[in-house]
This record gives structure tokens, C-alpha cells and sequence, in this order.
């Protein structure tokens, strides 16, 4: 077996599929990869902030920065391509922009197809693994907020300006496929990840691609969700460990979560002061008799991420740590799939 090849598995080795959005899927992937597991991303379609939103609009390519962030982690190519790769321009006619960003896109553009375009980057970048969108097109995301009001775009769900009523239900404007790639998958996995990560920005959207929820009931995988650390403003404020459970397996339906990671690591009070000034909190865990199984472990980064110039999107200060993640997942991993 030519061992670099991301389409060549090695047969003894559990595959794990994480359903990946934003920085949460990509922490996830990048504790995992130092397994002896192989390893696939299937990539949300519908991001539409940034510089990915922007070189969408102008492009009409897909959205690229979360095939990026997946593609970076998986990659086994030197350290100064990855850096390369995660350079965002902070002045000029390329401010805000991410050259890994702009890399994809004018990918896209000399393959003619935009699944062709990923698979090249594959092979630029020896990517150890698979980074799958999960449709061939892009779509919009949508959120039916408690008072009928419906938000576009995945941006202004993910980040509101203002107080609003709690999210009722998202939805897919136009519904799209799932990648045929996605589903063989998810239908091969010993293990399926979901989160961490925005809720209904990140997660959901994969799940709402049609075929996905399906493929996802025939999968004899162990499907498992990583519980987020801190509720998200605007779109779950007040959401308990519970609660986050009830709301992917809503749209998991008919299949369910079999189990759940949550943290109980403490961040430092100023951290926290920080996130409790912009109205979110520490996600309480109510799973103590839940009829699901639940592994718990200290699971909080010791870095607090920073910005980055030219970055325009909010992003999250407390993470999970890669590498403690992918230890309770492995164990998780060892006991249910042996």
C-alpha cells in the first residue's frame, strides 16, 4: 500500500469520521491524527463569513475555510507550508483574506470541479486522511427564531447583533445532496464524531444536507458527540448538556447519540468573567441519568486562543485541548469498538 495516498487505508485501523465546522472539528483532528486511526472530515457547505464569504460571492466557488482548517491539521507537508497556508493579509486589496482561503479558490477555478479541486489540494499539501465536503454545492443556512422571524446566512446566525428570540429550527435554502464520498463514509466508520463546536452554525448544517440524516441511521458506527465547554450567544443561551444532546439527536432522527464527552476541567476566573460579560456560560452537565453512556474528563485548553489580525469573525477564547480530547475519545474508542 503506498502509505501516501490519502484514498488507501490501512485495514487493521478504525476509521473515525468527524462532521466538522470551525475550530472545533479541527481540534479534534488534530489530537487524533498522532493515533493509529484513519481518519475522514466531512466539511459543512454553507459558511458564508469572512474571507470564505467573501471569495464565495465573488467566485462562485465553495466555501473554503473550513476545507482549509480540516486540510492544515490532516496535512503531513512541512511547517512552513502550513503556516503558509493559515497566513490571513491584514492591509491592502487582500485584507481579511486567508491565503489558504484564496489558494482553494483558484483551485476550484483551474480544476473546472470543485470536489477535484479538494482532491488536488489533497495531494499538494500530503494530507494524511480525507477532507470531504459534504455536498458538491454550497448552500445558505437558515434559522426560524421562537418568534417566526427567519435569519439568513450562517454569519449572522453565528454572530447577532443584538438580543433575539432563542432558535426554533434551521433549515438548508437550497436543499443540496450529500457527496456521495460523505455518505460511503460515514457507512464505512467504526466511529462517528459530532462537535465540538457552534451548534447550529457548525453542526447542524452538515446534518441537514439530504441523504445525511439517513446515512447516519444505517451507520453501524458508534456515533459520538463531544459536549461544548460554553453556551453561544444567540444561539444557545441557557443550554444544558442535555439539552445539546436533545437538539442533535432531533435532527440525527431516526438514528441517536450513543454516547457523550463532556468536560469538567474549570476555566480561570478571569476567562470566565470574560465569557459571563458577553452573556454566555460553562455548559452545566445534567447527564447524570441520561440513557445515553457519558465520559467525562478535565478536557479545557491551557492556551487561550488569540485573535488574529485581519480576522473579521469572532472567534472563541477557551477551547478544548487536542491532545487530552484524543485521549478520552481513543478510550471511548477501545471500549466500545474493539
Amino acid at each position: 500500500m503506498n502509505s501516501d495516498n490519502p484514498k488507501e487505508t490501512d485495514k487493521s485501523r478504525k476509521r473515525i469520521v468527524v462532521l466538522s465546522g470551525g475550530t472545533g472539528g479541527v481540534t479534534v483532528l488534530s489530537g487524533l491524527k498522532r493515533h493509529a486511526v484513519d481518519l475522514s472530515a466531512i466539511v459543512t457547505m454553507s459558511d458564508n463569513g469572512g474571507s470564505t464569504g467573501v471569495l464565495r460571492n465573488e467566485y462562485g466557488v465553495l466555501p473554503a475555510g473550513d476545507i482549509r482548517q480540516c486540510l492544515v491539521a490532516l496535512s503531513a507537508g512541512d511547517e512552513l507550508m502550513r503556516r503558509l497556508l493559515i497566513y490571513r493579509f491584514n492591509d491592502g486589496p487582500f485584507a481579511g483574506h486567508n491565503f489558504g482561503n484564496v489558494l482553494l479558490a483558484a483551485l476550484e477555478k483551474v480544476c473546472g470541479n470543485p470536489l477535484m479541486a479538494v482532491s488536488q489540494a489533497h495531494r499538494i499539501l500530503n494530507v494524511r486522511g480525507q477532507v470531504i465536503p459534504v455536498s458538491s454545492v454550497a448552500s445558505n443556512l437558515y434559522a426560524e427564531l421562537a418568534d417566526s422571524t427567519v435569519v439568513e446566512g450562517e454569519h449572522a446566525i453565528d454572530q447577532p447583533t443584538g438580543k433575539r428570540a432563542p432558535i426554533r429550527r434551521c433549515f438548508l435554502d437550497p436543499p443540496v445532496e450529500a457527496n456521495p464520498e460523505a455518505i460511503n463514509a460515514i457507512r464505512a466508520a467504526d466511529m462517528i464524531i459530532m462537535g465540538p463546536g457552534d451548534l447550529y452554525s457548525s453542526l447542524i448544517p452538515v446534518l441537514l444536507v439530504d441523504g445525511m440524516a439517513e446515512a447516519m441511521a444505517e451507520s453501524q458506527a458508534f456515533k459520538l458527540y463531544i459536549v461544548n465547554l460554553v453556551t453561544k450567544r444567540g444561539e444557545t443561551d441557557g443550554y444544558t448538556a442535555r439539552r445539546f444532546c436533545e437538539v442533535v439527536d432531533s435532527y440525527l432522527s431516526p438514528a441517536r447519540i450513543d454516547g457523550a464527552v463532556i468536560n469538567t476541567g474549570e476555566p480561570s476566573s478571569e476567562l470566565m468573567r470574560r465569557y459571563t460579560e458577553a452573556g454566555e456560560r460553562m455548559v452545566a452537565d445534567d447527564l447524570t441519568d441520561a440513557p445515553k453512556d457519558v465520559w467525562r474528563a478535565p478536557l479545557i485548553s491551557d492556551r487561550i486562543a488569540k485573535s488574529v489580525p485581519g480576522d473579521a469573525v469572532q472567534r472563541s477564547l477557551l477551547r478544548h485541548d487536542p491532545l487530552k480530547l484524543a485521549e478520552t475519545i481513543m478510550s471511548v474508542l477501545k471500549e466500545r469498538c474493539p
